[in-house]
C-alpha cells in the first residue's frame, strides 16, 4: 500500500512596526485570483520549513529574514484537500518590500491586523485568528464537518494585539 502524502505550504504573517500585516493580491494564478493572501509558497524537498519560508519571503517580496526572528504560528489542515498549511510570523526583516512576482501578484498592501479585508483567502484569515488566539493546530472538515476553532472562517473575529 502506498503511503499517504500531502503537499506542504508555507505562509508568512509579516507584521510591521505599525501592527500591520502584509497581504498580496493574487493575480493570474488560477487559484483564488483577486483575493488577498499572505506571502506564501510550497516547501521544497531539500529544505527545512524555516529555510523554505525565508526563501519564499525573499522570492516573493524581496526581503531578508533572520531565522531567529521567525516564529512558528500554526498548522492548518483541512480534510477536503491534500495540503498541510504551515504559518510563520516575523516582525523583523531587512530590505524594502517589493513585488518580485508581478505576474502572480497585482498589489502588495499593509493592512491593520485588526481590520483585514473580507476578500482574503479563508485559511489565511484562520491563521491570523489562530496567531491572535494562540491556536497552534487547526484541523477541520474531516467527515464530521466540525471545526477545531469555534468560528467558521467567514466569521472569525480577531482581537487587538
Amino acid at each position: 500500500m502506498e503511503r499517504f502524502k500531502q503537499i506542504v505550504t508555507l505562509s508568512l504573517i509579516l507584521i510591521n512596526d505599525k501592527k500591520q500585516v502584509l497581504l498580496q493580491k493574487r493575480y493570474n494564478t488560477g487559484y483564488m485570483d483577486g483575493m488577498y493572501a499572505l506571502v506564501s509558497g510550497h516547501l521544497e524537498n531539500d529544505e527545512s520549513m524555516l529555510q523554505g519560508i525565508i526563501r519564499e519571503a525573499n522570492e516573493e517580496v524581496g526581503i531578508e529574514l533572520e531565522s531567529e526572528n521567525v516564529d512558528f504560528v500554526c498548522l492548518i489542515r483541512s480534510g477536503n484537500d491534500g495540503y498541510i498549511n504551515s504559518y510563520f510570523k516575523s516582525e523583523s526583516f531587512q530590505g524594502d518590500v517589493v513585488n518580485m512576482e508581478p505576474e502572480k501578484c497585482s498589489e502588495l498592501t499593509w493592512f491593520d491586523i485588526n481590520n483585514i479585508p473580507e476578500n482574503i483567502i479563508p485559511n489565511d484569515k484562520r491563521a491570523i485568528y489562530n496567531m491572535l488566539n494562540n491556536i497552534t493546530l487547526d484541523e477541520y472538515d474531516f467527515k464530521t464537518k466540525k471545526y477545531s476553532i469555534e468560528n467558521d472562517s467567514t466569521e472569525i473575529k480577531t482581537r487587538k494585539i
